[in-house]
């Protein structure tokens, strides 16, 4: 483990270089992604500035001598297991936090051109996920807005029923909450 201590006595602990070179390829790229996207905002309400650089040197480090290394020496590998292995990681990845493939973006569209068809399709799944889930954080405000309209919807609908609005009004509620719906969908869409 690397060791850090802050002033006032005590320890924080990351993954060290030697135990890292024992992970799966893809997994330092992982966790430095991780790390610095949520714990380095953490890090920085409780311990020193100084402490937090040294943190983000080390990651830096890591990412240079060890992750992208790794991870390139895995994608290029004449061994087909080693890629297949890879390539079902980071689709798995992809399926259930795709935020974390982020800085390892560049390598993953690199490997949608892979000779072998299964490593090229689970990257390209791997892909489609990543920019499907940026597309969802892009209209999430459009969501809160949808939401609001369908609440207010409801209470349309009663009206409605009720015979407090027309039907011109209603169509007129009703479609607006539709094209939003459909441009968020468009907007979601991946092919």
């Amino acid at each position: 483990m690397k060791v850090f201590r802050t002033s006032d006595g005590r320890i924080l602990q990351l993954a060290d270089k030697t135990k890292m070179k024992k992970w799966d390829a893809e997994m330092p790229l992982i966790f430095i992604g991780d790390t610095k996207e949520n714990q380095i905002p953490l890090y920085k309400k409780i311990y020193s500035k100084e402490l937090v650089k040294e943190i983000e040197d080390y990651l830096e480090e890591l990412l240079e001598t060890i992750a992208i290394p790794n991870l390139i020496n895995a994608m290029s590998s004449n061994d087909i297991d080693e890629r297949l292995k890879v390539a079902e990681n980071i689709l798995k990845l992809s399926e259930s936090n795709a935020d974390q493939l982020k800085i390892a973006l560049p390598h993953i569209e690199k490997a949608t051109s892979d000779s072998n068809k299964k490593i090229k399709q689970m990257m390209g799944k791997a892909l489609k996920n990543y920019q499907r889930t940026q597309k969802k954080k892009e209209t999430a405000k459009k969501r809160k807005i949808l939401t609001q309209i369908r609440k207010k919807m409801d209470n349309i609908d009663i009206d409605f029923a009720d015979g407090k609005i027309s039907d011109t009004e209603y169509i007129k509620e009703q479609k607006n909450y539709l094209k939003l719906k459909r441009e968020i969908e468009l907007a979601e869409n991946v092919d």
